[in-house]
């Protein structure tokens, strides 16, 4: 199925990042990373909290946008001064971690300051999903997560 959509994009935004793997996931699907945009107040403030908090590394950016990664994420947190609670477009954001227990104690011992440990969120017949929770400095609501095989 060819699908004829008119993307755009700024040919510099994100011109610089390192090439996520385009192989096929361990899942088998095409699909081998993510890309979220945050909408934040202070840029340079949230630049820091996901540099220095969280481990992101900053790759590009523009005059009102910072392009950061971690892993095969892409995060571009897009600054808009008047930004509130009620028209933030992000709710909550989960970033997917090998280990939610070390990924807390790390960030925790980086200031971090979690609104709930790691605990399960979510439990399948199969699977179950552990998550730790907190903000970033705009409000958003973000959570390490982990995916686990059930044991029980």
């Amino acid at each position: 199925m060819d699908l004829d959509l008119d993307l755009d994009p700024d040919p510099g935004l994100g011109a610089s990042h390192p090439p996520a793997d385009t192989g096929p996931t361990p899942s088998g699907g095409i699909i081998s990373g993510s890309g979220i945009t945050v909408t934040v107040a202070d840029l340079p403030r949230s630049v820091a909290f996901y540099r220095d908090m969280l481990g992101f590394h900053e790759i590009d950016g523009g005059d009102n946008n910072a392009v950061l990664a971690s892993g095969n994420t892409r995060l571009v947190l897009w600054a808009t001064p008047d930004v509130t609670p009620v028209n933030r477009r992000v709710t909550h954001l989960n970033l997917d971690v090998a280990d939610v227990q070390a990924a807390y104690r790390q960030l925790r011992a980086n200031g971090v300051r979690f609104t709930s440990e790691p605990r399960v969120v979510n439990r399948g017949a199969r699977v179950e999903q552990w998550a730790a929770a907190f903000k970033d400095p705009d409000g958003h609501g973000i959570a390490l997560t982990e995916w686990r095989d059930r044991t029980d």
